[in-house]
């Protein structure tokens, strides 16, 4: 019993800890719904697509930057633009990997030749499925509170539902 417990507290002692999302980075593309379903006014579904990539900096923990187009189609289509940076949180739970965030956020909205600029906040809710260590697939779903919305044509809330494919990266 002493030369397993010693042996056990001498690995314990020689073991590097896990590193899971620290060491890797990750690229991923993303579509799907995108609207402003408490709006009044026409438009209020469209579609979205995006772009994200980051990096892990800590075993769950990850930063990542996304930017996104968006298109409300009406007979005045609404054109949105988003540029954004989101901490996210993985419950690393071998295939299936929950993930839930916070971001900040810049959009860019275009309706005939009129342009606003606006800032927002974002939660995110979202799930990967690993595929092999390499790939995923995802879904997510962001909530954005457009903060500046009082003189553009925006909700005060955006929706964006999505499913992506994404490709990871070993930095080591």
């Amino acid at each position: 019993m002493a030369l397993i417990c010693g042996s056990l507290a001498l690995l314990s002692l020689l073991s590097s800890p896990a590193r899971a999302y620290e060491d890797q980075a990750t690229f991923g593309v993303a579509v799907g719904y995108a609207g402003m379903p408490r709006a009044d006014t026409p438009p209020r579904h469209g579609v979205d697509v995006a772009l994200s990539a980051g990096g892990g900096i800590g075993d769950a923990w990850s930063i990542q930057g996304m930017l996104g187009y968006g298109v409300l189609p009406d007979d005045r289509p609404l054109h949105i633009s988003m540029a954004g940076l989101e901490t996210v949180y993985a419950l690393d739970i071998v295939r299936f990997v929950p993930l839930i965030g916070f971001g900040l956020d810049g959009l860019l909205t275009v309706r005939d030749r009129d342009v606003w600029g606006d800032f927002a906040l974002h939660a995110l809710v979202g799930v990967d499925f690993l595929i092999n260590p390499r790939w995923l697939l995802g879904a997510d779903v962001r909530g954005y509170w457009v903060a500046t919305h009082a003189k553009s044509p925006l909700d005060a809330f955006i929706l964006t539902a999505a499913a992506r494919v994404g490709v990871r990266f070993d930095l080591r």
